[in-house]
C-alpha cells in the first residue's frame, strides 16, 4: 500500500534545504514526530510550523493530520515489510503473484493519494473545451498515450498520437491557441519530452504532463501537471508501477472530461459502444 517514508526518501534530492532537515527527522524520529506537537516538533528539528505544514503537502498530502496518519499505519511495520516488493531470482510463482498484486495496488493507492484533485478538473476541462488533443509518451509511457486517445475518440473529442517527436515537434507550431499537447513521461527528465514542452510553451500551446510526484525539468515546463506515486523500487520491475498508475489516471481524465462535457456525451458513449457489438459472438 502506500508509504509515506518511500515517498519522502524518493524525494529527497529534490527537497530544499529545510525539507530535507524535516524529512531525515521524520525518517529518524518517527516515534517522536508522532507524539509531539507541531510545536514540539518544530522546535526540535529547528523549521517553522508553517515549514512542517508545507511539507506535509509537498509530499502529497493535505496537511499534518494526514502526514501523522499514514506514518502511523506503517509505524507498526518493519522495514522489510514495507520495501520488501522488488523481483528477486529466487520468488516462485505465488510469491510472484503477490508481488505484482501488491505493486499494483500500492500504485493505484499512492497515486490517488498524490495526485491534485484540482489540476485533475482543470486538465479535464481543458480537454474537454480542446479544439485538438495531441497525446504523446516514449517508450512504455507510449501506451497511456495511445489508450487515452482510443477514449477521447469515443465522445467525439479531435485526437492525434504522433508516432514520433519529430512528427509532434513539426505539428506544434501550427496548433492553434485551443490546442492541448498531452505528454506521459515516467521520469520527467526525458530529453525528447523537455525539448517538447519547451517547444510548445514558446507558442503558446497548452501542455498536460503526466509524471511521478518527483522535482523534474519538465514538472518546471508543463501547464498542468498530473502527479503519480513514486514505485520504481527495483529496476528489474522496470517500467509496470508507473504504467498502472498512469493508465489510472487516463481512466480518470475521460471520466472528468465526459462529464464536463455536456449530457450528450452519454449518447456519443452508447453509440459507440453499439458500433461494434454486431462484430461479438453468441
Amino acid at each position: 500500500m502506500y508509504s509515506v517514508t518511500k515517498q519522502i526518501r524518493g524525494q529527497m534530492d529534490a527537497f530544499s534545504r529545510k525539507e530535507r532537515l524535516i524529512a531525515k527527522y521524520i525518517l529518524e524520529n518517527s516515534e517522536d514526530f508522532l507524539t509531539a506537537s507541531i510545536a514540539e516538533n518544530a522546535d526540535s528539528i529547528g523549521v517553522s510550523q508553517a515549514s512542517i505544514t508545507k511539507f506535509s503537502k509537498k509530499i502529497g498530502l493535505k496537511g499534518l493530520r494526514s502526514l501523522k496518519v499514514e506514518l502511523a499505519k506503517e509505524h507498526t511495520k518493519s522495514e522489510q515489510e514495507v520495501y520488501s516488493k522488488s523481483l528477486s531470482p529466487e520468488d516462485d510463482v505465488n510469491v510472484t503473484m503477490d508481488k505484482a498484486l501488491n505493486n499494483t495496488v500500492s500504485a493505484l493507492y499512492g497515486t490517488h493519494k498524490t495526485v491534485n484533485y484540482g489540476a485533475v478538473d482543470e486538465a479535464a476541462e481543458t480537454l474537454a473545451s480542446a479544439d485538438e488533443v495531441v497525446l504523446f509518451g516514449i517508450g512504455a509511457s507510449r501506451i497511456p498515450s495511445e489508450d487515452l486517445y482510443l477514449k477521447l475518440s469515443r465522445i467525439g473529442i479531435k485526437s492525434v498520437v504522433p508516432f514520433d517527436n519529430h512528427v509532434l515537434l513539426t505539428k506544434i507550431p501550427v496548433l492553434n491557441e485551443g490546442s492541448v499537447v498531452v505528454l506521459f513521461s515516467t521520469s520527467g527528465r526525458t530529453k525528447e519530452i523537455i525539448d517538447i514542452l519547451k517547444q510548445c510553451r514558446s507558442n503558446g500551446v497548452k501542455t498536460i504532463l503526466i509524471t511521478q510526484s518527483i522535482s523534474s525539468p519538465a514538472r518546471n515546463i508543463a501547464s498542468i501537471v498530473l502527479s503519480t506515486s513514486l514505485e520504481e523500487n527495483n529496476i528489474r520491475i522496470g517500467t509496470m508501477t508507473a504504467r498502472i498508475s498512469q493508465l489510472y489516471l487516463v481512466d480518470v481524465l475521460f471520466m472528468r472530461t465526459a462529464i464536463k462535457s455536456g449530457d450528450d456525451i452519454f449518447e456519443k458513449i452508447n453509440d459507440t459502444h453499439e458500433a461494434v457489438q454486431d462484430y461479438k459472438m453468441d
